[in-house]
């Protein structure tokens, strides 16, 4: 399977530092709604590149070339990576499977809903059962977009790192969020 990421890159950054595709920024982690940094690091991501910069600039009024400005990593731009995943070997949950939702005791509304500490809740139980790398659920700006959160990223291997000011998904994603991207 293939997944995507939109993350401020750095061309010379080695793994372990930002600004590298597979960096985890460990400061940030517990503002995402699926993060338990006691537990675990949460990298997101997204089945299609169109979803990815959907979700990572969908909450933006206004789409401008600023948005792929990072001045808090020198030099660095946000850029779309993309990811070969190994989901035989790193298994997914998936909470857009009503039978999946209904063996937990997990409403849809439960998965969708801005609840942070709720949705913090069912991401720990599930990292508890020990049989997963992360879990996919419908993204909350295009049911259509499937959004991954992974705490097991050893599945990841980077296929390309590319430009988003060019990139035909974030056209794509512009006209599905109603965000004109004319003039980028």
């Amino acid at each position: 399977m293939l997944l995507y990421r939109v993350f401020p890159y750095l061309e010379t950054a080695p793994a372990a530092d930002p600004g590298h595709p597979l960096y985890v920024e460990t400061a940030a982690q517990g503002r995402g709604r699926w993060d338990n940094p006691n537990l675990y690091s949460t990298m997101y991501l997204s089945q299609s590149p169109e979803a990815a910069i959907g979700e990572t600039f969908g909450n933006l009024v206004r789409w401008t070339p600023k948005m792929f400005q990072f001045p808090a990593l020198p030099g660095s731009v946000k850029a779309l990576a993309t990811f070969r995943f190994d989901e035989e070997a790193h298994p997914l949950l998936d909470l857009d499977d009503a039978g999946v939702l209904s063996q937990r005791g997990i409403r849809p509304t439960h998965v969708v809903i801005r609840n942070r500490p709720r949705t913090q809740q069912i991401a720990a139980h599930i990292f508890a059962e020990g049989s997963w790398s992360g879990i996919q659920w419908w993204s909350y700006h295009r049911p259509q977009w499937t959004a991954v959160a992974l705490w097991d990223i050893a599945g990841l291997t980077v296929v390309e790192v590319e430009d988003i000011s060019t990139h035909p998904a974030l056209a794509a994603a512009g006209t599905t969020l109603s965000k004109p991207t004319r003039g980028f």
